[in-house]
């Protein structure tokens, strides 16, 4: 078999039939190094909140840069950054628990979204944990948030400007970026960018402009590590591409395999989700990585294959669903239609 844009194409007419979404852009790298893009009812460089993905693009492969330039270790406290940080067990959180989710926050950041962005802060710096840091795999966004805070510490500037020096702008990422209508570079006009809700708790249409309440509150501080990063699906080929390519060297070895032990009884690499069939299908090997967003965004490469796969989609547009069931599914049809061909 090889790869065929028809299967592609109709993958996407049958779920914009099924109400998953109404426009999308599929983004594929192809074992030769290749890419092709699939365009759904709207242009392929149409930029999307990609919600989630902003943990990985570019928070913590900002940290595993650094970490491989010797500028930073999974083994340092994060007090040595957030000193304000006084939760139980502060002596014993690192940067390793961070980049695997394994901090035991119980709590969901949209309950804290009617918070000042200081309050949102001193929440998750005075949360008293029920397990120690690393009993558990804990997925959300609070580890995310404070590993943007130490970036930003440990560099003196915000997600921002490191995400332009390290990726964006090497890489020609000219799309990418916070606050993608109002920046002083390369700002995207409003009817290139795909609206995201019709949200009741801000009671307007959400266009350019944070999606995830958390994170559009604390953005009025800086750019935070779990969301609020726009892009388009040229765009994070690049990017994915980038990785997938071993670049810098080491970084491929720390996002395809596995960060904890058996003890734990879970899955996942440094920063990027591993082998999770729930949105990467039955198709990919055990060392693929990727990476999804609540907007309807997702990553999932596969070392092995060689090969990459990128959605971006209006999934929660105009409302958002109960769960990510239906995205999740369609997700991995994907994954499945493009791996499966290879």
């Amino acid at each position: 078999m090889a790869f065929s844009e028809s299967n592609i194409e109709r993958l996407l007419e049958q779920a914009e039939a099924a109400d998953v979404f109404s426009k999308a852009v599929a983004g594929f790298i192809l074992p030769d190094g290749s890419t092709r893009i699939i365009a759904h009812n709207t242009p392929e460089n149409t930029v999307f909140d990609i919600a989630s993905l902003t943990k990985v693009c570019p928070t913590s492969t900002l940290a595993l840069n650094y970490i491989l330039e010797g500028k930073l270790d999974v083994d340092t406290k994060v007090i040595d950054y957030i000193p304000e940080l006084n939760t139980n067990y502060r002596e014993d959180i690192r940067i390793f628990h961070l980049l695997t989710h394994s901090l035991d926050y119980r709590v969901p950041m949209k309950t804290l979204r009617e918070l000042p962005p200081e309050g949102i802060l001193d929440a998750l710096f005075t949360y008293k944990f029920e397990k120690a840091p690393g009993a558990d795999f804990n997925y959300g966004n609070p580890a995310s948030v404070l590993l943007g805070i130490v970036l930003q510490r440990l560099t003196g500037k915000d997600l921002q400007q490191q995400g332009r020096e390290k990726f964006f702008e090497p890489l020609g990422m000219t799309r990418s970026g916070w606050d993608p209508l109002t920046r002083d570079w390369n700002p995207i006009p409003k009817e290139e960018i795909s609206p995201t809700e019709i949200c009741a708790f801000r009671g307007r249409e959400i266009c350019g402009e944070i999606h995830d309440e958390s994170a559009w509150v604390l953005r009025q501080l800086y750019p935070v590590g779990s969301a609020g990063m726009f892009s388009c699906v040229p765009d994070l080929l690049k990017f994915v591409k980038m990785v997938m390519d071993d670049r810098p060297k080491g970084i491929l070895k720390m996002v395809s395999e596995n960060a904890f032990d058996k003890a734990v009884g879970a899955c996942t690499a440094l920063g990027w989700e591993l082998a999770q069939s729930k949105f990467m299908g039955s198709r990919v090997s055990p060392h693929a990585f990727g990476k999804t967003g609540f907007t309807g965004a997702s990553i999932v490469a596969d070392p092995i294959a060689g090969a990459a796969v990128v959605l971006l989609s209006n999934f929660t547009y105009p409302h958002r669903e109960q769960n990510a069931d239906r995205i999740h599914a369609f997700r991995a049809s994907l994954a499945d239609a493009f791996f499966g061909a290879l």
